[in-house]
């Protein structure tokens, strides 16, 4: 009796340890699977601003960011634009006056997220392509520059439907992807260098969200 009695608690003890073993696996597998659905960090803003080049211009731009940790990494695409003089024949321009920077940049930096906002200062190197018009005549110049900025944005705290038509109709299931507003610093320090301080607007996956239902 006293075998089959040690028996039984050693088949208990194996079942027990079993148990233990599959509810493992299981939270395992749960905490995996909600690791995929995570989507990754990922994002653009498009930027309008107001530019200082020793003349006042006009820079609009496109920024396409990964976040990986609190490691930001930018690819930035922007034009810089002064105009000096336009000649008109009625309401039409017949000579424009002008300079145009064109900038291809990666940068690296830091990016910190709080709830709705984040903030993030990065730098980099940039392939930069200057053009002057005077008329009909164009010249070209190209140079590497040093592109820096200091930002702010502001997304939605928590996952919602994504809203068309100026966010006025919601359309799918709460999702982490939506859009963002914020402000900033940039500059490129150059052969021509610049720098300017803008409005942005973003579109996409600012941080990542709990898995709420």
């Amino acid at each position: 009796m006293k075998n089959i009695g040690k028996k039984m608690d050693g088949n208990k003890f194996l079942i027990f340890l079993c148990i233990i073993t599959f509810s493992s696996t299981i939270a395992q597998e749960k905490q995996d699977s909600i690791k995929v659905k995570e989507h990754p960090i990922v994002f653009g803003d498009f930027l309008l601003g107001y530019s200082n080049t020793g003349k006042r211009a006009a820079t609009v731009g496109l920024n396409l960011n990964y976040q990986l940790n609190n490691n930001l990494f930018t690819f930035r695409t922007s034009e810089t634009t002064s105009i000096d003089r336009i000649d008109w024949f009625l309401i039409f321009p017949i000579s424009i006056v002008s300079n145009t920077t064109t900038e291809y940049a990666l940068l690296y930096g830091k990016r910190y997220i709080e709830d709705d906002l984040s903030y993030h200062f990065s730098g980099g190197i940039s392939y930069n392509i200057n053009e002057d018009i005077n008329g009909n005549i164009k010249t070209k110049d190209i140079f590497v520059g040093f592109p820096l900025e200091i930002g702010m944005s502001f997304f939605k705290p928590k996952k919602e439907r994504f809203r068309v038509f100026y966010g006025l109709i919601p359309v799918g299931k709460p999702t982490g992807f939506g859009r963002s507003i914020g402000f900033k610093l940039y500059a490129n320090i150059a052969k021509r260098s610049y720098v300017g301080l803008g409005v942005t607007f973003g579109l996409g996956w600012h941080k990542i969200y709990e898995n709420e239902k």
